[in-house]
């Protein structure tokens, strides 16, 4: 049980009320119990927090059940003083009788030295400054003190809510409410004589067990002890039925593959999601290592070529033959030099480099896209038919530059001689559809798909002798992605139709 009591009373003739105090004190200019005595009082300018800050403070410093200043050389309990001189200049506002309302409190050391005790919120005019030789300074929240220096247990929060409760109660009486709230566990007694003025009064708030807990605890505790018991057997049982799968879950982690079967639904779930996580990954890295056998053979192939020249160029040849083979060296340096920008810029893409989005005309650059090719395009004496409609949209200049040229390079490449390549360009649904057509051989369906990966060549047409990286339409997927579109191929009556999809709001 731990309660509060707050005491009241008023005087007759003046009809001043006094209230005891959560914090209080006195003490003597002159030394112990000489001259005038000044009682301390703190609780009209200390806040909640305040109280609980000045009772952490007393606990911290006090020397028995409160905080003493003494003289130098005052023996205390028959025992050797452990004062040292330390005396309190207090500062507050005078009230009735030789009463002091705190402001603050400061410590003087005897090396001259200033420690603030305790300041409150107390207002007033005209302060007066006492300088205390002796003082002490108590705390109900204070616990139980021990000539050991083992403080006893004390709940300070729950015994700052009885004090404050029972100050409540009497202030609820003495503003003469007619139904004064009372809260369980607290109580209100006293007389108040309407002759004379004279209240005297005494509230309290107390808390306990309730009536039931402490008539049958042993009961209670039995309970407790079983339930404690059947949820240690329980907890172990269900432990062991988790801890086995997850055990074995963790080994096979470590192989590379999980049972999705086991007797824990959740434990299943988290299987497959591995087994699918690692089977993304192996396709993932087993893409990296086709692409980078791919491009080793595709360096490989030119480095060769350009060996094999140069170590003919060092002897003694007929300087037509010189001629011709410095025209290969030449040939296959610009391929290797193709090939690496094409891998460096597939790179770029890959890793997410931002666009330099600008506002294009998309028709006005696929037309120069072909009208660049128009000398190989006479060559081989091949047509264009295109229907361009004007198409604004925004999009990196640069990369859809390349798009254009790469897929305008493959028809060429493709198309056979005296063919038509067939361009056209129209919006639809809010996206721009770009689809370039040219008249050559069908590509198996079965390659279609596979026409966007790098270094792909399905059919002996699409051979490195054919000309180009390899990369071109793997360049064109990357791009388009990047600007948030799409790209197919299929077979038409006509031949192969590469075509892409730009949303016009990119």
């Amino acid at each position: 049980m731990d309660g509060g009591l707050a005491l009241l009373a008023r005087e007759e003739e003046t009809g001043e009320v006094f209230r005891s105090q959560i914090a209080w004190g006195y003490g003597h200019e002159a030394g112990v119990d000489q001259g005038q005595r000044w009682y301390l009082t703190f609780d009209q300018g200390l806040d909640r927090e305040g109280q609980m800050e000045l009772a952490r403070w007393l606990i911290d410093h006090r020397n028995g059940w409160a905080y003493a200043v003494y003289p130098l050389g005052t023996e205390v309990d028959s025992g050797q003083s452990p004062y040292d001189g330390t005396w309190a200049r207090v500062t507050g506002v005078q009230e009735v009788g030789h009463t002091l309302a705190v402001q603050k409190i400061e410590l003087v050391h005897p090396d001259g030295t200033t420690e603030l005790m305790v300041e409150t919120d107390n207002q007033g005019a005209d302060p007066v400054t006492l300088e205390l030789k002796y003082m002490q300074v108590r705390s109900v929240l204070l616990p139980s003190w021990s000539s050991d220096g083992r403080d006893g247990y004390t709940d300070m929060e729950r015994r700052l809510d009885n004090y404050l409760e029972a100050n409540a109660i009497l202030n609820r009486i003495l503003a003469d409410e007619d139904r004064a709230v009372i809260h369980s566990g607290g109580f209100a007694l006293g007389t108040y004589n309407t002759n004379n003025y004279v209240l005297r009064y005494v509230a309290g708030q107390y808390q306990t067990a309730p009536y039931v807990l402490r008539t049958n605890w042993g009961t209670y505790l039995t309970l407790l002890v079983i339930t404690a018991l059947a949820a240690l057997i329980l907890s172990a049982k269900l432990s062991k039925k988790v801890t086995q799968p997850t055990e074995e879950l963790c080994r096979q982690t470590e192989e590379g593959r999980c049972r999705a079967d086991g007797p824990v639904r959740e434990l299943n779930t988290l299987a497959a999601a591995f087994n699918a996580a690692q089977d993304k990954l192996e396709g993932q890295l087993e893409r990296e290592r086709d692409f980078t056998r791919s491009a080793a053979h595709e360096l490989k192939t030119p480095l060769a070529v350009l060996r094999a020249h140069a170590e003919s160029l060092r002897e003694d040849i007929d300087p037509r033959k010189r001629e011709e083979y410095l025209d290969v060296v030449l040939e296959e340096s610009d391929r290797m030099a193709a090939l690496v920008g094409s891998l460096l810029e597939l790179s770029r893409l890959e890793a997410g480099v931002p666009l330099n989005v600008e506002v294009l005309e998309l028709s006005a650059l696929a037309e120069e896209a072909f009208d660049r090719l128009a000398l190989p395009l006479e060559q081989k004496h091949i047509t264009r038919s295109q229907t361009l409609e004007e198409t604004w949209l925004a999009g990196d200049g640069e990369k859809l530059r390349e798009i254009l040229d790469n897929l305008a390079s493959n028809a060429l490449r493709h198309c056979k001689p005296g063919g038509t390549i067939r361009v056209e360009l129209k919006k639809e649904k809010g996206l721009a559809r770009l689809t370039v057509e040219n008249e050559g051989e069908p590509i198996p369906e079965e390659d279609l798909p596979r026409l966007w990966e790098p270094f792909w060549r399905g059919d002996k047409s699409r051979s490195r002798d054919s000309g180009g990286t390899g990369l071109g339409l793997t360049i064109v997927r990357a791009a388009v992605l990047a600007h948030g579109g799409g790209c197919g191929v299929e077979n038409r009556p006509g031949g192969p139709a590469f075509w892409i999809t730009l949303p016009l709001d990119t």
